[in-house]
């Protein structure tokens, strides 16, 4: 294994990581119906991103560093499926707190609660799953984004998306974004096989709960 090759799956998995998936689905929402928040762009904007982002990665990651550093996690790749149970749990909880807060909320849209409440149900399946079978989190954390990226684009888009470039503005078909987030998926799941954390079952299972979660929440809402 090539030390380049090695940073480049390394780079990816950071990319790609599950704990980024809800800022993830927040910039397609925020970027393929705009229409569907009061506001978007301010300090109000801001604030709702900065809440999200403090609940969502921050609080989880402050608290595996602090297990990381009692022992209680031996590192952050977390290969044990044991290590993983505080991490999950927390997560889990951190993203429940969210949920609660952004349920009923005016600014939030109802579709990307729902979504983060998929990505709850996903969470405790994983942990559910994890305490008799090791699974990619990685694979939960993708496959609820494109479940979430699907719902998106075929019940709550415009059919393409704008964006400003060196002051000229240009149109993206949403095939373009589900394309994006089919690649996007494929290179940080193979990255996962190609170090050696996974193996096609663990990245298959994880992949097939992340969807379950948003398929469960499509179907009850």
């Amino acid at each position: 294994m090539s030390p380049i090759a090695k940073s480049l799956a390394y780079l990816f998995s950071i990319l790609g990581h599950p704990m980024l998936m809800v800022m993830y689905m927040l910039f397609l929402y925020l970027k393929v119906n705009p229409y569907l928040f009061p506001y978007a762009s301010g300090r109000d904007l801001m604030t709702m991103v900065l809440i999200i982002f403090f609940t969502s990665v921050l609080i989880p990651v402050i608290a595996i560093l602090l297990m990381l550093g009692v022992g209680f996690v031996q590192s952050l790749e977390m290969k044990n499926s044991k290590e993983r149970i505080g991490p999950l749990i927390v997560t889990g909880i951190s993203y429940l707190w969210l949920y609660l807060n952004i349920r009923t909320h005016n600014a939030i849209p109802i579709p990307y609660a729902n979504f983060i409440l998929g990505a709850i149900i996903a969470l405790f399946l994983a942990f559910f799953i994890n305490n008799f079978s090791k699974i990619s989190l990685h694979g939960v954390g993708l496959g609820g984004l494109l479940m979430g990226t699907i719902y998106l684009i075929t019940t709550h888009g415009r059919g393409f998306i704008t964006f400003d470039l060196f002051d000229k503005v240009y149109r993206m078909n949403n095939l373009v974004i589900l394309t994006a987030v089919l690649v996007l998926s494929g290179i940080v799941l193979s990255s996962r096989l190609f170090l050696q954390a996974h193996t096609n079952r663990d990245i298959i299972g994880g992949f097939s709960v992340g969807v379950l979660g948003q398929l469960i929440i499509i179907l009850l809402f």
